[in-house]
């Protein structure tokens, strides 16, 4: 396989990802351990750090991936958008005001500092990551279609 392949964008898509995941993933336990550590001793929350990373880590982790891949723009106005975007999922904390502060100064932090920018480089490889993403879908386009034939 030579380097315009889609298969080869789409392991270079993957790699990102793994990369976004890992560094939003480091910015969560460290914004929900200074949580932990602001809260008293009969309000604690370690048992629910899962609960809290499914409902505002997960979307966070695709929101970004998602504007990472569809944005063409770099600097400070990728960042200031992405970082209104990933308040979107602490919706929820606004019924806990106490620590509400603490969270969105992580996500704040995720996308002002920590976020790959761009996630894809140059704009050559968004053309081929976009590329990629395509020959994905077909794959699994064409796999469902095998699927329905061969159950019965």
């Amino acid at each position: 396989m030579d380097e315009s392949t889609p298969w080869r964008n789409l392991g270079v898509i993957g790699l990102r990802f793994v990369d976004l995941v890992v560094r939003y993933t480091v910015t969560f336990a460290i914004t929900w351990a200074a949580v932990e550590a602001s809260l008293s001793t009969e309000f604690s929350i370690t048992a629910a750090w899962l609960g809290f990373f499914v409902l505002i880590g997960i979307p966070s982790i695709f929101i970004s991936f998602a504007y990472g891949l569809a944005n063409t723009r770099t600097g400070a106005a990728f960042r200031g958008r992405l970082a209104g975007l990933l308040l979107l999922p602490l919706w929820f904390l606004l019924a806990f005001p106490g620590i509400l502060f603490i969270p969105v100064m992580g996500q704040l932090f995720f996308a002002l500092c920590m976020m790959r920018v761009p996630l894809l480089g140059p704009s050559q490889l968004r053309r081929q990551g976009r590329v990629a993403l395509a020959a994905a879908a077909r794959l699994i386009e064409g796999l469902a279609c095998y699927i329905r034939r061969v159950a019965p």
